[in-house]
């Protein structure tokens, strides 16, 4: 709700942003259906091909019953499938200036459901954060039985951790940002300050009590390729939000400034 109110105007870019894409997809519908039904040469019923058509190239963008548009099929003025769609592009643009005009003056008390309540309501799952890198649980319910979890953690760097070293009852800052992921920690030596200042071997995190323990963390190396790309890509921004430098043992290998964001994406699809 802040995010959409917040003055800049984002409410009503992302409505703006959603019309042309929903009027983009209609005209490109629009246009489909008129090809297909010239290039149809077998079929006399040129506007019920067309219609079906129409509904068809939708059937993925909006659900538009396609008895809803008995009236056009039977008017008896509609014949030519150029004017057809030269009529439905027309009132297409018509109702986008329409809509704009609406929306110019769009606050959310125009909504009869609040949008981040019927989101809140649609990502309805457990939104528990790992503790050690902010990673949301992936459990579907709310206060599910059992522990929180995630198939992939992220960099620690993302949550701002950062290396300490230790000489004796002395403790040292590196301001070096901690690059791992909990995962492969959990099967290192390393050890982590808990919230109460005992350090404890990652090993046996659960001794550090909630929100720690309340997590299954399994040992495992594997970090996704698009985290290797995001830390490597957006450095500077992490280093200035947290005042810590990616350097020492938290240096960005080479190989992950090699990464791109084709390849970074790609890989999340699969």
């Amino acid at each position: 709700r802040e995010h959409c109110l917040d003055g800049t105007g984002k409410l009503r870019n992302f409505l703006a942003s959603s019309l042309d894409h929903f009027h983009n997809k209609v005209r490109s519908a629009i246009s489909s259906s008129t090809q297909i039904v010239k290039d149809r040469k077998d079929r006399e019923d040129k506007i019920s091909l067309w219609l079906d058509e129409f509904c068809r190239e939708l059937s993925e963008v909006i659900n538009l019953p396609r008895s809803d548009l008995k009236g056009i099929e039977h008017q008896e003025e509609v014949t030519d499938i150029e004017f057809l769609s030269r009529a439905m592009a027309e009132a297409l643009d018509d109702l986008k200036e329409k809509l704009m005009e609406e929306l110019s003056e769009a606050d959310l008390s125009s909504f009869s459901r609040q949008p981040h309540t019927i989101l809140a309501e649609h990502f309805s799952g457990c939104w528990a954060q790992c503790p050690f890198c902010g990673t949301v649980c992936t459990n579907t319910m709310r206060d599910h039985d059992g522990d929180h979890q995630v198939v992939l953690h992220r960099p620690q760097a993302l949550m701002g951790w950062t290396w300490v070293v230790r000489f004796f009852f002395f403790e040292f800052g590196t301001h070096k940002l901690v690059i791992d992921i909990c995962s492969s920690l959990v099967a290192s030596n390393c050890k982590f300050k808990s919230d109460c200042g005992r350090w404890i071997p990652y090993k046996r995190y659960r001794d550090a009590g909630p929100p720690y323990s309340t997590w299954n963390i399994l040992p495992d190396s594997s970090m996704q390729v698009y985290w290797k790309w995001f830390v490597s890509r957006f450095s500077t921004q992490l280093e200035a939000l947290y005042d810590q430098k990616f350097e020492g043992k938290g240096k960005i290998p080479e190989s992950w400034r090699r990464i791109t964001k084709q390849e970074a994406l790609s890989k999340l699809d699969k």
